[in-house]
């Protein structure tokens, strides 16, 4: 039987009432809950974890229906699934990558995505305010609210967060697996320094509204931060129909260093080799050599179309006044 909490009559589609603006209930009455088990977050008393956030998910009334990825792209047939049976929320617990994923799987569909950040970086959960405390991300079935966005769309693969060009996708791509798993975000710090000593920094040419622009390296984004509390791309909103795009013109590796300084700084911006602006779709050409990646996850090479997709996504995001830092307790 659903919670007496939720309300009788049908909730306003934004997830307010029309009476006191106040967030209404959220209705839902049949979830899957997606995981990874190799989420960084999901390595330690993974069956702890899950059943505290079941015990939460289902004190509103909610059946859940539990599944598990095997590996990399088996998420978006285990959620196309779920929408079959009639599940009318997915849950993702993972990584944005595992997000990615889920997403894709998504596609066409109106019924929302809930997020249970278990990844490495959980960018996502740090754009939309997100608690990274499981339990308390799990509340949002009674203080969140319904939101529609936006995607990114490299060729045909989804994007929620940003597409990068250059020399992070080499980053990504060169990620050790077992020390990702071992030391999270340091993986990507030792990946970082060592693509700075060898990467080759070779320009590409970014086409937009009219204009050619060059670079050597590039994020089109849809979402301010970017990874270990960076902001790369700090005028981009996850709720808007267009792109920020922040282009790092400079072809020697030793102005790099620099461009960190002022990214750690939030001042990049006021370098004359950095170029921002916003943008409906962008094509990327150059070498077939440079790569590219969205949402943290390596998915080709140049050259390649980067388009919006609007009104192509629900997501639940806390209400008004339930904003999280993203700092707090976690399930130990």
């Amino acid at each position: 039987m659903p919670s007496s909490r939720l309300a009788a009559s049908p909730p306003d589609p934004s997830g307010f009432s029309q009476a006191n603006m106040h967030p209404a209930p959220l209705r839902f009455s049949r979830a899957a809950l997606i995981y990874n088990p190799a989420a960084r977050r999901l390595q330690w008393r993974r069956a702890r974890k899950l059943r505290a956030v079941l015990e939460r998910l289902r004190s509103f009334g909610l059946a859940v229906e539990v599944q598990g990825t095997v590996g990399s792209n088996h998420a978006p047939g285990l959620v196309r699934s779920a929408l079959q049976r009639g599940c009318d929320l997915i849950i993702a617990c993972g990584g944005d990558g595992t997000i990615n994923e889920v997403v894709r799987g998504m596609e066409g569909s109106r019924v929302p995505l809930m997020v249970i950040p278990a990844g490495t970086a959980n960018v996502l959960a740090q754009e939309i305010g997100l608690p990274l405390d499981w339990v308390d991300a799990a509340g949002l079935l009674e203080t969140g609210r319904i939101r529609r966005i936006a995607l990114g769309r490299v060729g045909s693969r989804p994007f929620i967060l940003m597409a990068g060009i250059g020399v992070d996708a080499a980053v990504v791509s060169a990620v050790n697996p077992g020390l990702k798993r071992l030391l999270g975000q340091g993986a990507f710090w030792i990946s970082g320094l060592r693509q700075f000593l060898s990467y080759p920094f070779a320009p590409f040419e970014v086409q937009a509204d009219g204009d050619s622009r060059r670079a050597t390296f590039a994020v089109i984004a849809r979402a301010k931060n970017y990874g270990g509390g960076f902001q790369i791309a700090g005028q981009a909103d996850l709720f808007s129909d267009d792109f920020q795009v922040c282009l790092f013109q400079a072809g020697n590796r030793w102005r790099f260093p620099r461009y960190f300084w002022g990214v750690v700084r939030r001042r990049h911006h006021r370098l004359p080799d950095v170029l921002q602006f916003r943008a409906r779709s962008v094509l990327v050409e150059g070498s077939t050599q440079i790569g590219v990646q969205i949402d943290g996850e390596l998915i080709g090479c140049l050259p390649q179309s980067v388009t919006l997709q609007p009104d192509a996504l629900s997501l639940l995001i806390p209400g008004p006044g339930e904003m999280s830092s993203g700092e707090g307790k976690v399930i130990p």
